[in-house]
Order: structure tokens, then C-alpha cells, then sequence
């Protein structure tokens, strides 16, 4: 009886690990770090930091992870929270709280715009999205005069309810349950799926490709707007002036390390999560060794090239092109 129950969790567990190989890996890095850093990684203080840490590239990440399963990056996330936030702050004067419903509007208006200038001049997304991140940039500067804005009056928003827990992660619990029903629980999961497997396939089997594609980054604008209205207070309601690509590059990392490949057609925010996860235990792992914040930053890009290139080696195996 007892090898029964053993061996049915051992086939449980290798399943598990097969299906998800992040979570072997997430095991491993917490294990490690507990046993190494066990006076400085298992406090309270650092699980909060984890936490945060966890919600601000799950939120950066769960828009884009949906693209990605249809084998097109959306970048334009951190032009989206950037720009959005400067708006807010010349607005609020005038209309008042209300304000803060410029961020899903302007997430939706840039990713219909997005969509629809690939679907008609068929310009890679990489290169779209990440244009209009650093428009989005540029534009956010100008209005700023160059200097870091705050905004004032949504304290609300993050003020801490449970010991430990940042609220934003209580926001961030529906808006990741969103994502994932329309990902498993609606046909765009599968179809997303489709077309990131093989989209010239997708479209002779009678799947509106250009239309979804468009529909899929229009939905990463709204998340990502949604969650900005979370992050910007999460992030010390202030607005940043200058790009700092960690923004962009954490949030990939995370994704990919996912189990959500370049090439799409699986994958998804369900799989970011634990992606988000494992690099939020391995940073703050190499925090509490006294790591350098730059050696971090530097294992950070140099994990996102060796995804790419992975991502890569397989679309070429499958003789497909992200676009």
C-alpha cells in the first residue's frame, strides 16, 4: 500500500516536473537559497520584497505572455505605464480622480493601433512594439520637462491590509484569474495557440488570423493598462522619466523561463506565474548573497539572450518566423 502511495507521488511529481520543468527549478533555487541564507533569506522583510518583487513582473507580464502564445511580442508595456502615468498627472487636476481610467484607454488605443499597423503593413512586432515603447518614452520626457512626476491620492490603492502581503497583490489575483480563463476556459486560447503553432495552417483551417492577432495585442494593451493602474502606486506613485530596460527585460525573462517559447502555441500567464516566480527567488537569492546590483542586471540580459537564442534554435527547427 505505502509503495503504492509513493510511487503514484513520484509519478505525480515527475509529470509535474515534466510538464513544467521552471518548477524543478524554482525548488531547487529555494531550497538552495533557505540552506545557504537561512539568517537572511527566509525573513520577513525579504518574503515581503519577494512578493512585490513577484507582482511587479507578473503585472509587467501577464498582456504580453497572451501575445506571446501567438508567436508575436508585444514591448510597449513599459511605454504604456510610463506615458499613461504622465497623462494621469495632467489630468487629474481637471477631471479628479477619474483620471486613472486613462491608463486601460490609452492600453486598448495602443494596442489597436499596434494590431492594426501590422495586420496592414505586416512590420515585425518586435520592431512595432518596441518603436512605440520608446515613442511612448520620448513623449513622456517632453511633458515631464525631464523631471519625475508623483501623483498624489490613490494611496488607497496599495495601503496595506494583511501583515507581509502587498495589497497590489490582492489586485493582481483577479487580474491574473482574467487572463487565465480567457487562455483555457474560451476558444482564443486555443486559437491563439493555432497560430503561434502555425499560423498559415491557422488561417486555411478558417481561424481570422489578422483579426485575432489584432484582438491579442488589444487585450495585452488592457491588462497592461489595468495592471498600471495597480503598479504606478505599487511603484511609489511617482513616474519615471528615464527607460530602464529591466523593466522590459525581467518581465520576458519571466515569460520565457515560463515555459512560453518565441515561437508561441503554448504557454500563457498560467505558466508566466511560475516563470515570475523562479527569477523573482533567484534575484532576491543573489540580493542577500551581497551580490553587485550590476552582476544582477548583467545575469539578467544574459539570461534573456540565451531564451532568445533557445527561442530561436526552435523556430528554426520549425521553419517558422515570429512576427
Amino acid at each position: 500500500m505505502k509503495n503504492n502511495v509513493f510511487r503514484n507521488v513520484f509519478s505525480g511529481l515527475r509529470k509535474s516536473f515534466k510538464e513544467y520543468p521552471v518548477l524543478l527549478i524554482f525548488i531547487i533555487l529555494f531550497v538552495g537559497f533557505s540552506a545557504l541564507f537561512s539568517d537572511r533569506f527566509l525573513t520577513t522583510l525579504n518574503i515581503e520584497a519577494m512578493l512585490k518583487q513577484f507582482v511587479r513582473l507578473m503585472l509587467f507580464a501577464v498582456g504580453p505572455s497572451i501575445v506571446m502564445t501567438a508567436g508575436s511580442l508585444d514591448l510597449s508595456f513599459v511605454g504604456i505605464w510610463m506615458l499613461g502615468g504622465m497623462l494621469v498627472w495632467l489630468l487629474q487636476p481637471v477631471v479628479g480622480p477619474i483620471a486613472i481610467i486613462v491608463y486601460p484607454i490609452l492600453g486598448i488605443l495602443t494596442g489597436l493601433m499596434i494590431g492594426i499597423i501590422q495586420a496592414k503593413a505586416r512590420i515585425p512586432s518586435f520592431i512595432l512594439t518596441l518603436s512605440v515603447m520608446i515613442t511612448y518614452w520620448g513623449i513622456t520626457a517632453l511633458l515631464s520637462e525631464g523631471y519625475a512626476r508623483t501623483i498624489k491620492g490613490y494611496e488607497f490603492l496599495t495601503a496595506k491590509l494583511i501583515p507581509i502581503i502587498p495589497t497590489a497583490l490582492l489586485w493582481a489575483i483577479p487580474i491574473l484569474a482574467v487572463a487565465i480563463f480567457l487562455m483555457k476556459r474560451t476558444v482564443l486560447g486555443p486559437y491563439f495557440y493555432a497560430i503561434g503553432v502555425n499560423e498559415e495552417g491557422a488561417h486555411m483551417a478558417g481561424i481570422r488570423v489578422s483579426r485575432l492577432k489584432v484582438l491579442g495585442v488589444t487585450l495585452s494593451g488592457l491588462f497592461t493598462g489595468v495592471s498600471s493602474i495597480i503598479l504606478f502606486q505599487h511603484l511609489g506613485g511617482s513616474i519615471p522619466v528615464e527607460l530602464n530596460l529591466n523593466e522590459m527585460n525581467e518581465p520576458l525573462v519571466a515569460i520565457i523561463l515560463g515555459g512560453t517559447p518565441l515561437m508561441g502555441g503554448t504557454g500563457g500567464p498560467q505558466r508566466t506565474i511560475l516563470g515570475a516566480i523562479t527569477l523573482t527567488v533567484l534575484m532576491r537569492g543573489l540580493n542577500v548573497a551581497m551580490l553587485p546590483p550590476i552582476a544582477i542586471e548583467l545575469l539578467v540580459g544574459v539570461m534573456l539572450i540565451i531564451s532568445i537564442i533557445v527561442g530561436s534554435r526552435s523556430l528554426n527547427k520549425a521553419g517558422t518566423e515570429v512576427t
